[in-house]
């Protein structure tokens, strides 16, 4: 579930163009935990720095057309952007 939840807000900025100079900021529910964060486009890599369950876990991942790297709650993760599968929409991750 947590490289789900990773690869899905990871997946989801990948596709977002880099059109603003301000971080957008956003949010999502998946299984019932609330993910708020920003994106950042600097250079090539997308930063998205958020909290979940109420700001009580932080992360930080930096993603790019390939790879994922960062840290969530303290722990570093890493995983290949091609290994990642989609939940199919925002409105099914707000469902789920």
């Amino acid at each position: 579930m947590f490289k789900t939840v990773l690869a899905f807000a990871a997946a989801s900025l990948v596709a977002v163009p880099a059109l603003a100079a301000e971080p957008e900021a956003g949010s999502f529910t998946y299984q019932g935990v609330k993910y708020d964060y920003t994106a950042e486009q600097i250079g090539d890599v997308k930063v998205l720095k958020g909290t979940a369950n109420g700001g009580k876990q932080p992360f930080e991942l930096r993603v790019t057309k390939r790879a994922v790297t960062g840290r969530f709650n303290g722990r570093p993760v890493s995983f290949d952007v091609k290994d990642v599968k989609p939940i199919a929409s925002k409105a099914a991750a707000a469902n789920d």
